[in-house]
């Protein structure tokens, strides 16, 4: 449960796009106390967590980790775009939690969706050949 804290603090802090700083100013504590939190070297007391929950506008049970609020955005995706092919469904769920965990690449998707149809298809070429080349190495 120690590590799911630590996760949901850093997704949660990532979902809003604030800094470590931005976090730690909020909650009128030090940047590297947060730092310890992400990195599983510090667990919250119960006031840091009633605080956080707070900033974060959920519940400590979404905090803690008896249910992530990770899950809880999964299920909820499901529920909304649920398709008449599972497969589908799991694929969908898997790239979205993939951007959750890297904001940048979403980022990276919506720029790539104002190119034009023929230049989205050559980075898709090229992003297709750099990743065989990383599986060879």
């Amino acid at each position: 449960m120690i590590e799911q804290i630590a996760y949901n603090i850093k997704f949660l802090r990532e979902q809003k796009k604030w800094t470590q700083q931005r976090l730690a100013d909020q909650l009128m504590i030090s940047r590297s106390t947060v730092t310890k939190w992400e990195n599983n070297q510090l667990t919250p007391d119960i006031q840091s967590l009633i605080k956080l929950s707070s900033v974060f506008n959920i519940t400590l049970d979404n905090l803690v980790g008896n249910y992530t609020y990770h899950e809880e955005l999964m299920k909820e995706f499901k529920r909304i775009y649920r398709s008449k092919s599972v497969e589908f469904d799991d694929e969908a769920v898997k790239l979205v939690e993939y951007m959750m965990k890297f904001p940048e690449l979403k980022e990276q998707i919506y720029r790539l969706q104002q190119l034009s149809i023929k230049k989205q298809i050559s980075v898709q070429k090229l992003l297709a050949s750099i990743i065989d080349q990383y599986e060879q190495i």
